[in-house]
């Protein structure tokens, strides 16, 4: 048979289907093939079409009938691309065609791209509006609202200074046709001085055009018919639709006054009154497109042509209470904070839709009434995920025929998606949260939830890398989904696999298919990008129309921040009432948290038991820490583990762990892992953990001592358990790594170890001070005394028996008040890094390009805590704590950061000594580096916090520790600093990062 294909692909889609067509069809246009081929094969062109398939795709195949008549075949991708009979559709219209606008603004320009800024406010209201719909947010009040914020939003482009520069950029290079497009960046059209005419302009002593529509949208509009919330969300999003200015001195762009006072002044030969009728006419010429445009539904605003100076202050990026103290305080300002990001998540992504169309298809698209059709790349398309998901769902039912494991995991999804019906009745939302026991298939029932929930696309959200690591493992099995598109996308990782490959056998994803996947497995640092940073935002539209898994989501419930917008995000979903699609996943879900900070309901909790019918026996064993002369010192890292059971040791902190295993190198079979490790260490000994310790693996351990790393979503197993005295949430959590698997035939022991002074809830050792500065030390000293009361007459119990304690625990009057406590210090702790982290937009005038600009970089304003990338020293340690140091560095000082990643951090507290100058090593750096490297030809830094700032860098990490060979130029071995931190090694394995006194310490301790 004779087949035509035509494409319609876009972006690096083109470049896929053109190799594949090519291989197979004659090329007899740009786009468009022709070629006689059997069915079979075209069978397989279809197939690799399918396999190279992204968002940008769309190629459709006609069989050549007769010499007269074709028939579709079959479309690939976008069927939007394309009409019914797979023919590409050219605009047409009945109505009557709205001309041309008035002659008085039709010179008024947006951008570069020659719109004009009357059809661009409109098309930018209307595509805001639509975008809501498109992410199903039911809230007429809300379309209104970012309707008006899109009207009104590049209004300040009138700005006479604005006008002319962009007419003498555009007569630079008059060409603006589809074919010499000039690229507009993500961050809008503004005054440069590339424009002769404009070389000595600065935004030093001119406000930017949103400072300016604000500023006129503040005096102009009439705001009696809206609600104050409206207003506010309005006048947020008009203000931050772009970045603010780098400015060395920004006094007059803090206040209406002081906007007015700059733009008054740099309107020269014309005056406020004549911008103002211009305002007038642009926004007459909006009001008579918007009420011709049949498919508007929402009435322009009334407005006043005349200015009246207001003096409201200027919108804040986010709006938190400074003086906030309870919990009720926190919890009223998450939503407003929510709506405002989907405001300017619908301006923005409207913003950057329209600026990127030629202005012959903006115009056409206004004519004809075809606007809606520029939101056809956001719509989420239909997947095989769900015929992907009923196949390995299937598999499950044909292995394990009637099974009860299959059968509970079916009713927990099929409740979960009754949470709907529910929602639907009672106008609501229906956000579930499935509570599960480790083993009983969380992931499998969420799976299943979301197949029977009609999903397109899965967002999986975890706390940390670990967990998406873990989990992409588990999704890519056989058994699971190993023929979907399953894509990993954290800042390490951007790939996506799929027919059974592997995480090193897949590429690197290219940017143009980020969160292309059936299923996008993530972390929470990206997606709390999309409501925080400016370059992002437009990634909410995604979030929004996905279903969404927070999976461990308790992890995320005492970090600073983190817990906050988290709550935002779930907000932002729960206005999609009964179609919220979003499940939140943990085996200890933190029942006060979900109750009183994100307000769901606790009948939205579903549980599921364990399967698990092992005996757990639970001890406790206490030491004294008190005696200030001859305290007992630490069991977990003193006590060498003589039983030949498989043993985790589980400490609250790297260093115990460290410790513990230097101490009894030699006395145990043992491996260590935590988080003080370089990359590639990290990665490794992680694998050998885990083929040791999982279900039928080699056990060429025998003792595991780690740092919470394991706790949670570590498919290992271990016989008896020791740990720190933690929360409920991690003391559970660790509790699933024992006999996991219910593969022992013996009772498995499960031994807390604390010190005597915290039974009293005093703060004073080590344990309970780490535990306070994680705001989880009330409610550790509550669950503490809890379990020692219920479980004091019978220690040997059942998994489920253990969770139902969890249970009680939380419904118990008294231990809430502790619980209460921890969770108002965490929220204390989230508003102040929320306001000293999550800093304004702000963009910064490019500098020249340096090497570093391609090597990725630690952001300023990380939630994640404030670190800084270091180097240090090796040093060999034996079990009797003696350090040998060598001239080795932990690694090479030539290494290529563009190709290499080493990950070697540490806090910038840790580095500067917690404000104790004789434990400063910075100051050590900045006082001795250029001595020591400067046969290398390095100078001195000005200042100590000049290293600071540039070890956001890998190139330029903070030394701290120095070689033997490298110490020799200020005076040898004697000039070592006693703080200094090295990369501890022993004959067995690496030990990772750690503070040479602490070895001393220790040492001396044990004597």
């Amino acid at each position: 048979m004779i087949v035509t294909f035509i494409s319609q692909c876009e972006k690096s889609a083109l470049k896929r289907t053109r190799r594949v067509l090519d291989a197979f069809a004659n090329r007899i246009g740009d786009n468009v093939w022709q070629t006689a081929i059997t069915e079979e094969g075209l069978n397989t062109v279809k197939r690799l079409l399918n396999d190279t398939a992204s968002r940008s795709t769309a190629v459709s195949c006609h069989r050549v009938r007769t010499r007269h008549r074709t028939e579709l075949v079959w479309i690939v991708g976008r069927k939007q691309k394309f009409n019914e009979a797979g023919v590409v559709p050219v605009n047409w219209t009945n109505k009557e065609v709205f001309m041309d606008i008035e002659i008085e603004t039709k010179n008024i320009l947006a951008n570069t791209n020659g719109q004009s800024l009357s059809h661009h406010l409109f098309a930018v209201g209307f595509l805001a509006v639509n975008l809501l719909k498109i992410m199903k947010v039911d809230s007429p009040k809300l379309c209104q609202t970012v309707f008006i914020a899109g009207i009104f939003h590049d209004i300040g482009k009138l700005d006479p200074q604005f006008q002319q520069w962009l007419n003498d950029k555009i007569n630079k290079n008059p060409q603006i046709d589809e074919l010499a497009l000039p690229e507009l960046p993500d961050d809008g059209v503004h005054i440069d001085s590339s424009v002769r005419g404009h070389t000595k302009f600065t935004f030093e002593k001119h406000p930017r055009h949103q400072e300016i529509s604000w500023l006129l949208t503040k005096s102009m509009l009439i705001t009696d018919e809206l609600n104050s919330e409206q207003v506010e969300q309005i006048f947020h999003g008009i203000y931050w639709h772009h970045t603010k200015p780098y400015r060395k001195d920004d006094k007059f762009f803090q206040s209406a006054k002081g906007i007015h006072k700059l733009f008054n002044k740099s309107l020269k030969d014309t005056t406020l009154e004549k911008v103002i009728i211009q305002v007038d006419a642009v926004l007459q010429d909006v009001k008579k497109i918007s009420e011709n445009f049949a498919d508007n539904t929402i009435t322009l605003p009334k407005w006043q042509c005349g200015f009246s100076l207001n003096k409201d202050d200027l919108p804040n990026y986010k709006n938190y209470d400074e003086l906030a103290e309870d919990i009720e305080e926190f919890v009223k300002d998450i939503k407003p904070n929510a709506l405002n990001s989907l405001v300017r998540t619908a301006v923005i992504s409207a913003d950057r839709i329209v600026s990127a169309m030629p202005v012959e298809d903006l115009n056409a698209h206004i004519n004809e009434g075809t606007l809606k059709q520029a939101l056809d790349s956001i719509i989420l398309e239909d997947s095989t995920l769900q015929t992907e998901v009923n196949q390995c769902l299937q598999g499950f039912q044909n292995r394990y025929p009637n099974s009860e494991r299959n059968t509970s995991q079916t009713n927990a999804s099929h409740e979960l998606v009754e949470l709907i019906e529910v929602a639907e009745f009672e106008d609501s939302h229906n956000i579930g949260v499935l509570q599960g026991p480790a083993g009983c298939g969380k992931t499998k029932i969420a799976i299943e939830w979301a197949s029977k929930t009609d999903a397109k696309k899965i967002i999986w959200v975890c706390p940390r890398v670990q967990v998406c690591l873990g989990l992409l493992n588990d999704l890519t099995q056989a058994e699971y989904l190993p023929n979907s598109k399953v894509e990993i996308f954290t800042g390490e990782f951007k790939k996506i696999l799929s027919n059974g490959q592997t995480l090193d056998e897949a590429s690197d994803t290219d940017e143009s298919d980020y969160f292309s996947g059936d299923i996008v497995i993530t972390t929470i640092d990206q997606v709390i990008n999309n409501i925080i940073s400016h370059s992002k935002v437009t990634a909410m539209v995604t979030f929004m129309q996905a279903h969404v898994v927070f999976d461990e989501f308790h992890e995320l419930i005492p970090m600073p921040a983190f817990n906050l917008l988290f709550a935002e995000l779930i907000e932002a979903k729960k206005l999609r009432k009964h179609q919220a699609n979003t499940l939140l996943v943990s085996a200890t879900p933190h029942n006060f948290f979900v109750e009183n900070v994100l307000t769901i309901d606790k009948n939205s909790i579903i549980r599921i038991e364990s399967f698990n019918q092992a005996d757990y026996k639970i001890e406790f064993i206490s030491y004294n820490d008190s005696d200030k002369n001859n305290p007992e010192p630490n069991p977990l890292i003193e006590n060498t583990i003589t039983d030949n059971k498989t043993t985790f040791v589980i400490t609250n902190t790297a260093q115990d762990a460290q410790l513990g295993f230097l101490k009894h190198q030699n006395t145990e079979n043992n491996i260590l892992l935590h988080s003080k490790y370089t990359k590639e260490d990290k990665s490794k000994w992680f694998n050998r953990v885990f083929e040791s310790f999982k279900r039928d693996g080699n056990k060429n351990y025998q003792v595991l001592r780690s740092g919470p790393i394991v706790q949670a979503s570590l498919n290992i197993s271990c016989e008896c358990m020791f740990t720190d005295m933690t929360s409920p949430e991690n003391w559970l959590q660790r509790l699933g790594r024992l006999d996991r698997f219910d593969d022992n035939n013996h009772v498995n022991t499960y031994t807390t170890i604390f010190p005597e002074s915290s039974e009293n809830g005093k703060q004073t050792c080590s344990q309970a001070k780490f535990l306070a500065s994680m705001s989880v030390w009330q409610s550790t000293h509550a669950w503490l005394n809890y379990l020692k009361n219920e479980i004091e007459d019978n220690n040997v119990l059942k998994i489920n028996d253990l969770y139902q304690l969890y249970q009680n625990f939380y419904d118990d009057p008294q231990c809430n008040e502790s619980i209460q406590q921890d969770m108002e210090k965490a929220l204390k702790e989230s508003l102040r890094l929320i306001l000293d982290k999550i800093i304004d937009p702000i963009s910064i005038p490019p500098k020249s390009k340096r090497k570093t600009d391609s090597v990725a970089k630690i952001s300023k304003n990380s939630l994640r805590g404030n670190n800084r990338y270091v180097q240090m020293a090796v040093c060999n340690v034996d079990s009797q704590l003696n350090p040998t140091f060598i001239d080795e560095y932990a690694y090479d000082e030539d290494t290529d950061h563009t190709q290499v990643s080493i990950g070697l951090t540490e806090s910038v507290n840790k580095i500067t000594g917690y404000d104790d100058s004789s434990k400063n090593l910075l100051a050590f750096m900045h006082a001795k580096h250029h001595n020591i490297k400067k046969d290398q030809g390095v100078k001195k830094a000005h200042k100590d916090f000049m290293l600071l700032a540039e070890s956001r860098s890998p190139e330029y990490p903070i030394y701290v520790s120095y070689t033997q060979k490298d110490l020799e130029p200020i005076g040898g071995e004697r000039e070592r600093h006693k703080h200094a931190i090295y990369y501890i090694q022993t004959e067995k394995q690496p030990v990772g990062s750690m503070q040479i006194n602490n070895l001393q310490t220790q040492a001396c301790d044990s004597d």
